[in-house]
C-alpha cells in the first residue's frame, strides 16, 4: 500500500502537469463557411437584383468547400419604419432564392432576381426591402448572414429607347430617346461578350440623352445599355434598360493638320517649330522637305515626338521648302494633311561657314 504522503506528492504532481502553464481557455475556432462579399441589391424596372461575391472556403477540407447561398428578405410595408434589430433575419427573414454549386467559384460574382416581388402588394412599390446573403458549405453549416442597404422600391417607369452608338475622334457617342425628356441616366458598358460593369461609366448621372465615352481603346467592340434614374442615392433605383447596341472603337479619323510652322536658319542648319497637337490620340509628326522645288522628301526620325525639329542636312544656297503632318496611334497611323508651307533660302554664316553646293 502506498504510503498517504507519497501519494498527496503524486497527486500534486499530476495537477501541476496538467494545469501549470495551459493559459486561459481559447474559444473554438469557427467552423462555419466565411460570409459572401459585396452584398448589395439595386432596382432595375420591376425588379430587384442581388449581388453577391462567393466567399473563399474557410479550409483545406472538402467539407468546408461552400455549396449553397441563400437570399434572404424582410419587407417593410409603405408607411412603416424599418426596425434596426440585428436579429430581425431570424424572426422574420425568408428564404426567397438559393444559388447551389458542388462547389460555387469562390471569387465569382453572382446576381440574383427577387423571384417573389410581384407577390407584395401594390407591386412592392413604396416597401421597403432589406436582403441578405447566407452561405452554407458541404456539412450545412451557415455563414454569418451579410445584409445589403435597405432599398425603398419606387413606382416602375418605362425605359429609355432608341439607343444608338457612332464611333467618332473623340470616343463613342452614344445618344437615345425618353418620352420623360427631363430624366438623368447612366450608361454602362461591357467590353466585348464580357459581362457589364456593376457601375455605370461615370461618376454623376447624365443630364440629357448624349453621352461620349472617351475611355476605349481603339480596334475593341463594346455593347452599351442605358437606364433612367429613379431616385437619388443608394442603392441604385433606376429603370429597365434600353435595347443593348453593339459598336467597335475604329480610329478612321486623322489629327488635325500641324498649325504655326516656322522655319528659321541656325548656323548651317534649320530649326523648325510648330504648335503641338491637342488630339489625346497623338502620336507625333512626320516633316517633309523639298529643295529647290524638287521632289518632297521625310526628315528627321518618324515619327518627330516633340513638335519642333533641327534639319541639319542642308547647303548654303539652297532655298527650301518644309511642311509637317500629324500621326495618331493606330496601326497603321492615320496621318492629317499637311501644315502650310514654309521656305527658307540657306545663307552663308561667317561664324558657321556652310558647305557650298
Amino acid at each position: 500500500m502506498r504510503p498517504p504522503v507519497a501519494a498527496f506528492a503524486l497527486a500534486l504532481a499530476v495537477a501541476a502537469a496538467s494545469c501549470g502553464k495551459a493559459g486561459a481557455p481559447k474559444p473554438p475556432a469557427p467552423r462555419g463557411p466565411l460570409p459572401a462579399g459585396g452584398v448589395v441589391a439595386r432596382q432595375i424596372g420591376a425588379d430587384v437584383e442581388i449581388a453577391f461575391t462567393v466567399p473563399a472556403p474557410r479550409g483545406e477540407a472538402p467539407s468546408q468547400a461552400p455549396v449553397l447561398a441563400e437570399i434572404l428578405r424582410v419587407p417593410f410595408a409603405p408607411g412603416l419604419q424599418p426596425s434596426p434589430d440585428p436579429v430581425l433575419f431570424r424572426v422574420r427573414g425568408e428564404v426567397i432564392a438559393r444559388v447551389e454549386g458542388d462547389p460555387l467559384d469562390s471569387g465569382a460574382r453572382r446576381f440574383v432576381r427577387d423571384p417573389v416581388l410581384s407577390e407584395l402588394e401594390g407591386g412592392a412599390s413604396g416597401w421597403t426591402l432589406r436582403y441578405a446573403v447566407r452561405v452554407r458549405d458541404r456539412r450545412g453549416r451557415p455563414s454569418a448572414l451579410v445584409a445589403a442597404a435597405d432599398l425603398r422600391f419606387e413606382a416602375v417607369d418605362s425605359a429609355p429607347t432608341d439607343l444608338a452608338a457612332e464611333p467618332t475622334a473623340e470616343g463613342i457617342r452614344l445618344e437615345w430617346a425618353d418620352a420623360t425628356q427631363e430624366g438623368r441616366y447612366n450608361v454602362y458598358r461591357a467590353v466585348g461578350d464580357g459581362a457589364y460593369d456593376e457601375a455605370p461609366v461615370h461618376l454623376q448621372p447624365v443630364t440629357g440623352t448624349r453621352y461620349l465615352d472617351a475611355a476605349v481603346v481603339p480596334g475593341t467592340a463594346y455593347r452599351y445599355r442605358v437606364r433612367r434614374v429613379l431616385a437619388d442615392g443608394v442603392p441604385r433605383r433606376e429603370s429597365a434598360a434600353t435595347a443593348e447596341v453593339r459598336v467597335a472603337a475604329e480610329d478612321r479619323f486623322p489629327p488635325a493638320a500641324p498649325t504655326g510652322l516656322v522655319a528659321v536658319q541656325e548656323g548651317a542648319a534649320v530649326r523648325l517649330f510648330w504648335n503641338p497637337g491637342a488630339e489625346r490620340d497623338l502620336r507625333g509628326y512626320r516633316v517633309f522637305a523639298r529643295t529647290n522645288g524638287g521632289e518632297w522628301r521625310r526628315v528627321g526620325p518618324d515619327p518627330v515626338l516633340e513638335p519642333s525639329l533641327l534639319d541639319r542636312e542642308v547647303r548654303v544656297g539652297e532655298r527650301i521648302a518644309y511642311r509637317v503632318t500629324a500621326v495618331d496611334r493606330t496601326t497603321p497611323p492615320n496621318e492629317s494633311a499637311p501644315s502650310e508651307i514654309v521656305e527658307v533660302g540657306i545663307v552663308d554664316d561667317p561664324l558657321h561657314p556652310g558647305r557650298m553646293p
